[in-house]
């Protein structure tokens, strides 16, 4: 970060709404937004400089790549749970923000792995390729 001292290690967690938190406060826009945000930990107490850093001090960042997602990862007969329900039900967001057809399903609503990856096959796989391929 451009206003971090260099080599400054920063341990705590901080999140998109970190950013919020910092730019409501520094600029006095009033209340939080949220309570999540209400609650998030500023950034200012990593941002220290008076002016920023040259970017040509900055450090060169490697990102590292995704790795692959492995179907066999999520067990075909036994009901979504945890992070693969919640990855299911963002995608049936997304399918409707885009304006596809999108079944009508509540969050009780069980379903094992094998109907939630042909749910997402069927509506994503003209946007996502790959994802026919794995089928």
């Amino acid at each position: 970060m451009a206003w971090a001292p260099e080599r400054a290690v920063v341990t705590g967690v901080h999140g998109s709404t970190s950013v919020i938190h910092t730019l409501r406060e520094h600029w006095s826009l009033g209340p939080a937004f949220s309570a999540r945000e209400a609650i998030a930990p500023d950034l200012r107490a990593v941002l220290t400089l008076d002016t920023p850093r040259d970017p040509q001090n900055w450090p060169d960042v490697h990102p590292r790549p995704v790795p692959e997602f492995d179907e066999a990862m999520v067990p075909p007969d036994l009901p979504l749970r945890g992070l693969a329900k919640a990855m299911f039900f963002a995608f049936l967001g997304l399918g409707r923000e885009l304006g596809q057809t999108v079944p009508d399903i509540g969050p009780d609503t069980a379903h094992t792995g094998a109907e939630g990856l042909a749910m997402i096959h069927d509506m994503f796989g003209h946007m996502f390729p790959n994802l026919n391929n794995q089928r």
